[in-house]
């Protein structure tokens, strides 16, 4: 996991640890462990999404199908640590990463989301 990665999910513990039951902090650890290897396509820093981000764009979606209210879920997750640590996703590479992955988004990301939609 790389350092900053990992700066980030440490993080993520102190705020959600305090904020939410244990289980919804370990469930958006997992959810910002597979996010986190599509974070330096979705702030610009790579051109492409790597191997690595593809799938965890599949497991990602594998957990938003698992139940009805895992995608807000998710959501929620990704919203709190972006917000956290103001995290700027790039609108136009999100909507290229399910082109780029073959891959269906089942969740929503971006700057300004809204989370109950």
């Amino acid at each position: 996991m790389a350092p900053r990665l990992l700066a980030y999910v440490a993080m993520f513990l102190l705020v959600c640890g305090s904020a939410k039951a244990s289980h919804a902090s370990s469930f958006c650890v997992s959810v910002w462990y597979e996010l986190g290897n599509c974070l330096n396509f979705l702030t610009g820093f790579y051109a492409d999404p790597t191997l690595e981000c593809c799938n965890s764009v599949r497991t990602l979606n594998t957990m938003a199908k698992s139940d009805e209210a895992e995608p807000q879920s998710i959501c929620e997750c990704i919203e709190g640590v972006a917000d956290a640590y103001r995290i700027r996703f790039v609108a136009s590479l999100i909507q290229d990463l399910p082109i780029k992955c073959n891959a269906h988004l089942s969740f929503p990301i971006s700057n300004s989301m809204d989370c109950t939609k």
